[in-house]
């Protein structure tokens, strides 16, 4: 089975404040790498969809090589399923060409005054549908 699409990338340089006491960059770190690539991703592919909230309900990193301060990192997103309230994403991210974790999250659109899911908004769900290359149609 081959992997997401990625369309969108994002860089950052690991900071000092990213590393461990081992010189390398913390397992915990590369969720907060993924969250500046879902930034990226929505300022660049829905920038004038408003953002009315969201919760992470899902995350998980795969562990594939080390960075270290400095290091000028590529991060790879992509939208890969879209759901009623809800939609998954994978990452990669490289170090030069090397990659050195890979990972998924799903998201989930909420209300915090209800404290309820909410549906994605339509604006959202197609134009990433038509960016990635998927289906619109909630799963």
């Amino acid at each position: 089975m081959s992997g997401p699409t990625f369309r969108f990338a994002t860089t950052l340089r690991v900071r000092w404040g990213d590393c461990d006491a081992f010189g390398h960059v913390n397992n915990a770190s590369y969720l907060t790498f993924f969250e500046e690539a879902r930034i990226d991703y929505w300022k660049a592919v829905v920038p004038d969809v408003p953002f009315t909230g969201m919760a992470i309900v899902h995350s998980s990193v795969d562990f594939k090589g080390q960075a270290y301060p400095g290091d000028i990192l590529t991060i790879r997103a992509a939208v890969t399923e879209l759901r009623k309230t809800s939609f998954w994403a994978a990452y990669e991210v490289l170090r030069g060409e090397q990659v050195v974790a890979t990972g998924t999250s799903a998201q989930v659109f909420f209300d915090y005054a209800t404290q309820r899911p909410a549906p994605i908004p339509e604006a959202f769900r197609e134009r990433v549908a038509s960016y990635e290359g998927i289906s619109s149609t909630a799963t």
